[in-house]
């Protein structure tokens, strides 16, 4: 009796992980995507940081920002470079010290599970993530 009891309990067992696995599964890729997000966020953050900062020093702000951001998206995560996935967008609104330069940095991150659960503003399994700074052109010695 006690032989037929302990297979009907590892039966039970397979069943009960059978249905809790793929909740897990899911739970799991959610947190990683999370992180992917969340490292992106900073990475974008401080990448429009450095090309502001570096844009108001420069004689030719502009690309000096667009160099700054391709260092330092070659630096910080492999694979980033100017293709369709990174972007920056530099506004200068004048050459004299006190205006300001604006950097913007969008970076497309994957979505594991854009099917099931699509983020806001996802296309192609793609969401993009920004980052802006805003800095005042100092005055060059």
């Amino acid at each position: 009796m006690s032989k037929i009891n302990f297979k009907l309990r590892d039966g039970a067992v397979f069943i009960e992980l059978a249905l809790v696995m793929p909740v897990l599964l899911l739970m799991l890729a959610g947190i990683i995507q999370f992180g992917f997000i969340l490292n992106a966020k900073v990475a974008v953050n401080s990448a429009s940081y450095e090309a502001a900062r570096s844009a108001t020093l420069a004689e030719d702000p502009v690309g000096e920002a667009l160099k700054s951001v391709q260092n330092y998206a070659s630096s910080t995560l492999p694979g980033w470079d100017f293709s369709e996935r990174l972007k920056a967008d530099v506004y200068i609104s004048g050459s004299n010290p006190g205006d300001t330069v604006k950097v913007k940095v969008i970076y497309s991150v994957p979505v594991f599970f854009s099917k099931i659960l699509p983020l806001p503003a996802s296309e192609d399994g793609y969401t993009g993530i920004s980052g802006t700074s805003i800095m005042r052109i100092e005055e060059k010695e």
